[in-house]
């Protein structure tokens, strides 16, 4: 998955550097600590029947669950996932209303191939089977050549596809539906490190090889897709993708979801084009609803209403699938469903009453909400306002580096305790930042505080001066950084 990846990936165009994917990275070897299948579990007999017919997957919205399990941590994942995941499959797990709700349980791959042990394993499918849901894993389908793809996304291949197989099958489980880990994106349009640049009729015909593979060992799997949505991909690329993968493989696939660039300023739209497509070729289509970069889960699980809003609510669009799924650092807790800061309760509030989601707690106690702001200057896509929407996905970037400055005008005199910064930038590097405000228009300034110290992206600076001082314009005013200037967030606190 791409996701937050995505909304750095599109920072990394902006400031012209490279950043690092937060997607759960394609393992081609197991890790040490890792269970492979092993000749005792073979000779075991533990086995399933492969399904003679498919899955249904009929309803409308079709809605998929998909919290991330605990791996290990790495650069690009410095964070476990949600830490009661393996509660889901218990027989008390504290989400039967939710999971009345799911038809789809996606695991990852990553974590079937080579983290599960084979108790976890087993208590996830049997957990998934016993709520009546369909089993669905997220593979990354294409077997990189010597030239290219070795550490790209997507590039897992045909033999992680049956190593998940198998452990799927000695669990006692039955693979009914693959998710396929964005192979347009990363074989056709990423120009990253070791990029292969393929046609998109090779991409097709090495995702059509790949089913073949998966269905001789599961004559009945359904395949679909997964694809990214930073610049440039568009709804007429991806309508000739599903059009060279139905040519490739006699068929089209059985859905298309959609994780998009939240960075994107014309996001909705853009899944409203990909669903009219869709519908001209029988392809559902879905959108990934997740909070992205938040910091708390419940900040991340209302990003992920405000996304159901804006799309559903604002831009009309009513996508076939919904998928709730994290890759990320939040939630870190996925129940009970009776607490509306868990994973599962998202799910309810989708189907009781989305008209309540997208509320973001302290926004009240956020001094900027319903601020106006200027700045030195910005990007199209990245205007001052986003520095001040509550959204650490979206981001103000001015286009150049230091020096560099954003004001935000608070409306009237408050008395200000603490400045809190979001980091934007790429790549890490030495920054030196100065905030100060004005009570009033013409006003001498007050300083602050200042931070000048190594900053990475998505961190978070405060500044808390000796007092509470009575700010209507506040300005943050960099003069030394390594990337364009850039702030994801800035919250202003008031004090007493």
């Amino acid at each position: 998955m791409l996701g937050a990846a995505a909304a750095l990936l599109a920072m990394a165009i902006l400031v012209g550097c490279t950043v690092t994917s937060s997607s759960p990275p394609s393992i081609d070897s197991p890790a040490s600590t890792a269970p492979e299948a092993s000749a005792a579990s073979a000779a075991s007999g533990v086995s399933a029947t492969p399904a003679a017919t498919p899955p249904d997957l009929s309803a409308r919205p079709l809605i998929w669950f998909a919290p991330l399990p605990p791996m290990p941590t790495d650069a690009g994942r410095p964070f476990i996932g949600s830490e009661d995941f393996m509660d889901l499959f218990a027989d008390d797990g504290d989400w039967k209303r939710a999971a009345a709700r799911v038809g789809v349980f996606k695991l990852y791959g990553e974590w079937v191939a080579y983290h599960a042990t084979d108790a976890e394993l087993r208590a996830a499918v049997d957990g998934i089977e016993r709520r009546g849901l369909v089993l669905a894993v997220e593979m990354g389908p294409l077997d990189p050549p010597p030239e290219c793809g070795e550490g790209v996304e997507s590039f897992a291949g045909i033999d992680e596809g049956q190593l998940i197989s198998r452990r799927i099958r000695q669990a006692g489980g039955t693979l009914q539906v693959i998710a396929l880990d964005e192979p347009y994106y990363f074989a056709h349009v990423y120009e990253g490190p070791n990029a292969c640049r393929w046609s998109v009729d090779r991409v097709a015909q090495a995702v059509a090889g790949f089913r073949d593979a998966m269905r001789a060992e599961w004559p009945a799997i359904v395949i679909g897709d997964i694809e990214p949505m930073p610049h440039p991909v568009s709804a007429a690329g991806l309508a000739a993708w599903l059009d060279a993968y139905q040519a490739a493989a006699g068929e089209p696939f059985a859905f298309l979801h959609l994780d998009m660039d939240w960075s994107r300023s014309d996001w909705p739209l853009l899944g409203v084009a990909v669903e009219a497509g869709g519908r001209e070729r029988g392809v559902p289509i879905g959108m990934i609803y997740n909070g992205g970069a938040a910091t708390s889960d419940e900040q991340w699980l209302a990003l992920a209403g405000r996304r159901v809003q804006a799309y559903e609510s604002d831009a009309g669009a009513r996508p076939e699938h919904v998928i709730f799924q994290s890759w990320m650092d939040k939630p870190d807790l996925a129940l009970p469903e009776t607490d509306p800061a868990s994973f599962t309760a998202v799910v309810n509030r989708y189907v009781d009453d989305p008209g309540s989601m997208g509320d973001l707690p302290g926004e009240a106690d956020n001094l900027v909400h319903g601020a106006t702001v200027t700045a030195s200057s910005a990007v199209v896509d990245a205007p001052a306002e986003r520095a001040i929407d509550g959204d650490p996905d979206t981001l103000w970037n001015a286009g150049a580096g230091p020096p560099a400055w954003i004001e935000i005008d608070l409306g009237a005199g408050h008395a200000v305790a603490e400045v809190r910064l979001m980091v934007a930038q790429s790549p890490s590097g030495p920054t030196d930042h100065r905030v100060s405000c004005r009570a009033a228009a013409g006003g001498s300034a007050t300083f602050l505080g200042d931070v000048e110290q190594p900053t990475a992206d998505a961190e978070v600076l405060v500044v808390r001066p000796a007092s509470p001082v009575t700010c209507r314009y506040l300005r943050v005013e960099t003069s030394v950084s390594p990337s364009w200037v850039a702030w994801r967030e800035i919250e202003v606190v008031a004090g007493g």
